[in-house]
C-alpha cells in the first residue's frame, strides 16, 4: 500500500486517533525539546532518500545546522524547531514539501507529512485542496508551530 493509500482513512475521518496510528514510515513527530539534527534523521526516515543527513556544529557561541541533500550542503544558524523545520523544507523543495498536521496542533509534540509534489497533487486530486488544507498546513518562511501563542480563556 502507497503512501497515499495510507493516509485515506485519517484524510476521510479526520481523527486524532488515526493520525496517531499513522507510523513513522509516514508522518514524524517533533518535540518541541528536540535536537534540530533528529528532526532531519526523523524526515530521512519518513522519506528515505538515503541522500538527506544533518550534524550541527558550534561556532563561538552560535549553534548551526549543517544539511546535506544529494550533492548540495546547506548551512544555517539554529534558532529553535519552526526555523529548523522551515529551513529542513526548503532545502528539500521542490522534490519534497513538508507539511505541518493540524491535528497534532496545541501539543508540545507535533506531527509533519513528507510527501513528493506528486503525491501532494494526489491527494488533492482525491480529496480536494479545501480538505487537505484544513488538514495540513503548508509551511512558508513565517509558519509558526511551536512558537504559536495560545489566548485560552478560563471561566
Amino acid at each position: 500500500m502507497n503512501k497515499v493509500d495510507t493516509l485515506k482513512k485519517y484524510i476521510e475521518t479526520e481523527s486524532f486517533e488515526e493520525l496517531n496510528a499513522l507510523n513513522n514510515q509516514h508522518i514524524f513527530w517533533v518535540d518541541w525539546r528536540e535536537e534540530d539534527d533528529a528532526i532531519v534523521e526523523y524526515c530521512e526516515k519518513c522519506l528515505q532518500t538515503d541522500a538527506l543527513k544533518a550534524e550541527m556544529a558550534y561556532s563561538g557561541e552560535d549553534i548551526f545546522l549543517t544539511i546535506q541533500y544529494k550533492d548540495q550542503t546547506f548551512r544555517e544558524k539554529v534558532i529553535d524547531r519552526d526555523p529548523t523545520l522551515i529551513f529542513l523544507n526548503r532545502v528539500l523543495q521542490p522534490d519534497y514539501e513538508i507539511r505541518f498536521c493540524k491535528g497534532s496542533d496545541g501539543s508540545d509534540t507535533l506531527a509533519f507529512l513528507p510527501l513528493s509534489k506528486e503525491e501532494w497533487e494526489e491527494l488533492e486530486r482525491n480529496h480536494g485542496k479545501e480538505k487537505l488544507d484544513r488538514l495540513f498546513e503548508v509551511i512558508h518562511q513565517d509558519t509558526q508551530m511551536f512558537s504559536k501563542e495560545w489566548d485560552f480563556e478560563f471561566e
